[in-house]
C-alpha cells in the first residue's frame, strides 16, 4: 500500500469510518447463501469479517491477503464466486472499469456484486479541495451514476443503493455519537448525500435460467482457480 495512504488509513478519525462501513454492511447486506465470499479493499481493509456463506476470502495486492492478486486481472475461474464485495477498490484503482468487468466475470449467475465507494456529492467530496483535511489521497471519488452505468452494461440488476456517513471528516473524530444518531435519521428520508456508498447489484444472464454452474464445492474450502487451457489436459477437483 501507498504509505500516504497507509497512514491515512491509521488516523483515528479513518478507523471509526472503517468500522461504520463494517457495522453497516452487516446490517444492510441481504442474507447471502452459496459458497463463496471474495473480497478485497483499495485501503486493504477486511471490510466483512464474518459472512453468512461457507467460505470467506479476502485478497489483497500486498502480504496480507489468503489471496494475493491484481485487481485488473483476477486469477479465478468465470461463474466461479457467489458474492463480491469490492471495498473501496473503484476509488484508488487506475482502470476502475476493468476491476468491475473483472469482478463481474467471476460472480456466478443470480450473484451478487456489492461495491463501497466514496460520493462525491458530499461533504468529504467538497473537502477534497480544502487544505488538510482527512480525506483520502488520490482517491477519485466515482459518482454512482457512473457505477451503475457500468453493471447495467455488464448485466447486473442493482437491488440497492445507499449513502450513509453524513458527518464532514473532523466530525468523526469529535462527535461520533452524534454522527451515528444523523447517520439513522437521515437514512430514514433516503438522505443522498452521505460520504460512503453501497451499491448491492444481482447478475443477470438473457435468456438463461440463473443457475450455479456445473461445479461442486471444493475440498478444504480452496478456490476455484482456473483451468489449464492445454488440449488434452485434465484437471480434476481444483
Amino acid at each position: 500500500m501507498d504509505q500516504d495512504l497507509y497512514k491515512w488509513r491509521e488516523r483515528p478519525q479513518i478507523k471509526r469510518l472503517l468500522n461504520v462501513e463494517t457495522r453497516y454492511l452487516r446490517q444492510h447486506l441481504p442474507q447471502l447463501h452459496g459458497h463463496y465470499l471474495l473480497q478485497y479493499s483499495g485501503v486493504d481493509y477486511k471490510a466483512m469479517p464474518t459472512s453468512s456463506l461457507t467460505y470467506s476470502y479476502y485478497a489483497s495486492k500486498g502480504g496480507s491477503g489468503d489471496l494475493i492478486m491484481d485487481f485488473e486481472d483476477i486469477p479465478l475461474r468465470e461463474n466461479s464466486i457467489d458474492c463480491v464485495l469490492m471495498h473501496h477498490v473503484l476509488d484508488f484503482e487506475d482502470k476502475p472499469h476493468q476491476c468491475l468487468r473483472e469482478a463481474a466475470r467471476i460472480t456466478v449467475p443470480n450473484g451478487y456484486v456489492v461495491i463501497v465507494g466514496f460520493n462525491p456529492v458530499s461533504l468529504w467530496g467538497l473537502a477534497r479541495y480544502l487544505p488538510k483535511t482527512a480525506t483520502p489521497p488520490a482517491a477519485q471519488f466515482l459518482a454512482k451514476g457512473r457505477v451503475l452505468d457500468w453493471l447495467s452494461l455488464l448485466d447486473f440488476r442493482v437491488e440497492q443503493v445507499q449513502t450513509f456517513q453524513a458527518m464532514p471528516p473532523w466530525g468523526l473524530k469529535y462527535f461520533r455519537k452524534i454522527g451515528m444518531r444523523l447517520d439513522r435519521l437521515l437514512s430514514l428520508i433516503g438522505n443522498p448525500f452521505g460520504n460512503c456508498y453501497v451499491i448491492v447489484a444481482r447478475k443477470l444472464v438473457a435468456g438463461r435460467t440463473p443457475i450455479r454452474p456445473q461445479w461442486r464445492a471444493l475440498s478444504g474450502g480452496r478456490l476455484p482457480m482456473p483451468t489449464p487451457r492445454i488440449r488434452g489436459y485434465r484437471v480434476s477437483d481444483r
